[in-house]
């Protein structure tokens, strides 16, 4: 099995660039699925609920919701044992705690949970995050302000020094995603091209 993470601010196409992953390794006749945080599930639609709150109690409960979820989806992980399986949000959900905890809550996680076999950063600029979160016309969460992106920018970009491969997706276009392609095929996730 082999196991992808995307991760990245909101708004920055997170989703997006999983989708497009999924057709590419699907095209290689690879068994591919995709889950996404906060899921479904009972505690991804909590911890969303929360997200949607503002202040110290709705951001305790959105990150304690969350990690639960991804706990969830982290045990289905491990049963599995064939294609490829893209996870959208992973660890640096943990850039959204206060500055001073995500790294302790970053080396925590990352040493509790397994590693992936590539772990993509898409960055972007939070006002082109602004912008496209707007477009989505879907109701705000408590960090979907321009600074707040700015500052969990930041805390994220310090936290990914060590093993992320980051791509650029501040720019509208097919170059990110051209990116993406290449580096999937220089890793090896791709066959022969």
């Amino acid at each position: 099995m082999k196991f992808i993470v995307v991760d990245g601010l909101d708004g920055c196409g997170k989703d997006t660039h999983a989708v497009s992953i999924k057709r590419m390794l699907e095209l290689r006749g690879e068994n591919v699925r995709i889950i996404s945080h906060p899921s479904a599930r009972f505690f991804g639609r909590m911890s969303k609920r929360f997200l949607q709150g503002e202040g110290p109690p709705a951001r305790l409960f959105a990150t304690l919701f969350f990690i639960v979820d991804v706990l969830q989806s982290v045990r289905e992980l491990k049963s599995r044992d064939d294609g490829t399986t893209i996870f959208v949000r992973y660890l640096l959900g943990t850039a959204y705690l206060p500055a001073r905890l995500a790294p302790y809550g970053y080396i925590a996680f990352r040493n509790l949970l397994p590693s992936p076999d590539l772990a993509l950063f898409i960055d972007i600029d939070p006002e082109v995050a602004i912008r496209r979160i707007r477009a989505r016309g879907h109701a705000p969460e408590m960090f979907e302000t321009p600074e707040r992106l700015a500052s969990v920018r930041r805390v994220a970009k310090r936290l990914v020094q060590k093993d992320w491969v980051t791509v650029d997706n501040s720019v509208d276009g097919q170059a990110p995603f051209k990116e993406v392609e290449r580096i999937l095929a220089e890793r090896s996730f791709l066959g022969r091209t």
